[in-house]
């Protein structure tokens, strides 16, 4: 709703004064005089910059993005750590096998083997690696004047069907060219895609839908007030209130400035096999207590 604002002009004292100013010639230009008669603008707030997070089904960067943004944000729950959801997490994500070897590893080094960390970054990257099956994970720690800034490059790799076969610390950079995802902790931007993409891939996992990892990250991101009102909303329209739809996107992009408390998700359905459809979601989130609402774009 807009709304019209009224400008006070200057009283006729003030005028009088204005111009008794002039007469008597105390070096005040006519410029001068008119500025102070009229009000001063309130300055004007410059908006943060828009950024953007994509996600592509069956895509390896996507998907290990998808799990270490989830776990970090587990592991960084702002109400202690979600240990149910970085289960579930490790559960879909990582090929059983190694996931045993993982825990030994963990109990030998006394770190967590997804982030090879006794903490939690506050910054992350993936990008991809030298070969299509091989990914790089860099993890930021410490920073905003707490402790030094320390950083942790870890090779991943992955069999899109299978899941996570190893982590390991590398040396090896990502290529300037190569695609990366990026988030950081406490931003709501980052929270939504992580959100977003990890439910994708627990609705599209390629041995069937994945309902523990989709209802731990609901149970993470979901104001609880908020969950309550998409399950009545669920059974009355037949469809998944977190995507809005009934299948799922073949890719999505999450785009907010990080401070509206509005961020845009776009899922493009389709492609290839059928037309192509997009939908526009606005999700309502705060960064600590989570989505309290989700809606298309063009309702009112």
């Amino acid at each position: 709703m807009s709304r019209n604002t009224h400008v006070r002009r200057p009283g006729r004292r003030a005028a009088f004064a204005a111009g008794l100013v002039l007469a008597v010639g105390l070096g005040v230009s006519t410029q001068a005089a008119a500025q102070a008669a009229v009000p001063a603008k309130a300055p004007v707030k410059t908006s943060s910059a828009v950024r953007s997070v994509h996600g592509f089904n069956g895509d390896v960067v996507t998907q290990v993005a998808d799990f270490y943004g989830a776990y970090v944000d587990a592991k960084d729950a702002p109400r202690g750590p979600d240990a149910a959801l970085a289960k579930a997490l490790r559960g879909h994500y990582l090929v059983p096998a190694f996931a045993k070897k993982l825990e030994a590893w963990e109990k030998t080094n006394k770190a967590d083997g997804v982030l090879r960390a006794q903490n939690v970054p506050t910054r992350w990257t993936v990008s991809e690696g030298g070969n299509g099956l091989e990914v790089l994970v860099t993890l930021t720690f410490g920073g905003a004047g707490e402790s030094p800034v320390t950083t942790t490059r870890l090779a991943v790799k992955l069999d899109v069907v299978d899941g996570i076969t190893d982590i390991r610390t590398t040396s090896a950079a990502p290529a300037k060219a190569s695609r990366s995802v990026s988030g950081r902790t406490g931003d709501v931007v980052t929270q939504v895609a992580d959100f977003y993409g990890a439910y994708v891939d627990a609705k599209d996992a390629p041995r069937g839908p994945d309902a523990a990892l989709a209802k731990a990250l609901r149970g993470h991101y979901l104001v609880p007030a908020f969950a309550k009102k998409l399950e009545a909303w669920e059974k009355t329209n037949k469809t998944d209130g977190v995507l809005r739809a009934q299948n799922v996107p073949v890719d999505w992009t999450v785009s907010g400035d990080g401070e509206s408390g509005e961020v845009t998700v776009t899922h493009r359905f389709g492609g290839g096999e059928s037309p192509t459809v997009t939908t526009n979601l606005v999700v309502k989130a705060d960064a600590v207590d989570g989505v309290t609402d989700i809606r298309t774009k063009n309702a009112r």
